[in-house]
């Protein structure tokens, strides 16, 4: 494997060459039945029950779904497999052109141990649609910095998507769809409006509209991978944040991190979305804790978006151009974050 700059460069050179400069964001071709899905498990490990369930529910949507052999019980102490099974099965389904999407069954951990073994020059000759969030938010960070294409900050197999049909759970896959199939596509549209589940109230903490590409995701990985060649980049961005289980104390350690590190004064934009804690007690002290951090900033700043572990988890094209409204609580997605062909 080429080191992780050259590889970027190799992308960058190749690009160019048919009109794209190294900075030009790409976008993967949306999927349409006959499709082929890659399942992946690349943090934690998969279980069979769910793991089934997403199978057959796709394929009798028309979809291939696609693993490795052993992918169900696959295991490495609190991993769903060593580092060289969890990256070679993303490599592998990056480099064959039949995958249209690949799917993580769940987060968890491990996803950031693996980032420097990633093949993010083939991603760039060739995008595809790579799903979920929570622990998969270090594989998005990577994405956008190294190769520049759109991703999902999305559900996934296991955790949301198996459950589609369950009312709690019908919103995400909804959310899902909107963003990456083929058919919620009309010719000549161009970018949509995010649209939250029925009855959410957003919060204003900062009124204002902005524009920026959207990145982030859960906020522990984002400052894990602070002063790392995979971090952030914040200058100019929307960016999106989410957590959960934590305490207020360390969420407060986590933004203090990133307004030490010069994040918060370089975005142009804020949504904050789901922040859950173990006890009940607690909530009161993180949204005082948000409030500290993100109420005294001069850009557009939601809470209480729809976004993160909870039903109401909202797709987000990861790296495409936004337009955030604060007063409204709308987020517009101003490109087709996928290829329609």
């Amino acid at each position: 494997m080429r080191p992780i700059a050259a590889c970027f460069w190799i992308a960058a050179v190749t690009s160019a060459s048919v009109g794209m400069g190294p900075d030009t964001w790409l976008t993967p071709k949306a999927l349409k039945p006959g499709d082929t899905i890659a399942v992946i498990a690349p943090a934690a490990p998969a279980t069979q029950p769910e793991f089934a369930a997403y199978v057959k529910q796709m394929e009798g949507k028309g979809y291939r779904v696609i693993s490795r052999p052993g992918l169900v019980g696959r295991k490495e102490h609190y991993l769903g497999g060593t580092d060289e099974e969890r990256a070679g099965e993303i490599n592998e389904y990056l480099r064959d052109p039949k995958v249209r999407m690949i799917m993580p069954v769940r987060g968890g951990f491990g996803v950031s141990r693996i980032l420097d073994r990633i093949d993010y020059d083939a991603l760039r000759r060739d995008p595809k649609v790579i799903a979920g969030y929570s622990d998969l938010t270090a594989l998005h960070l990577a994405a956008a910095r190294h190769a520049r294409v759109v991703t999902f900050h999305s559900p996934m197999a296991m955790r949301d998507l198996w459950r589609e049909n369950e009312k709690a759970y019908a919103f995400p896959a909804k959310s899902f769809r909107r963003s990456v199939f083929a058919d919620q596509y009309s010719v000549g549209q161009k970018g949509f409006v995010v649209e939250p589940p029925e009855g959410h109230q957003h919060s204003t903490l900062v009124g204002g509209r902005a524009t920026g590409r959207l990145l982030g995701g859960n906020l522990s990985l984002v400052v894990t991978l602070m002063g790392t060649p995979h971090a952030l980049e914040p200058k100019g961005a929307i960016l999106f944040l989410e957590d959960v289980s934590e305490p207020a104390y360390r969420i407060d350690r986590y933004l203090s991190q990133l307004r030490l590190g010069g994040v918060l004064d370089q975005v142009a934009g804020v949504v904050l979305g789901s922040f859950t804690t173990k006890e009940e007690t607690e909530e009161k002290d993180t949204q005082r804790v948000l409030k500290e951090y993100f109420g005294k900033l001069k850009v557009p700043v939601v809470t209480d978006y729809p976004v993160g572990h909870t039903p109401k988890n909202a797709t987000l094209p990861h790296g495409a151009l936004v337009e955030l409204d604060a007063d409204r609580g709308t987020l517009k997605v101003l490109e087709n974050p996928v290829r329609v062909e």
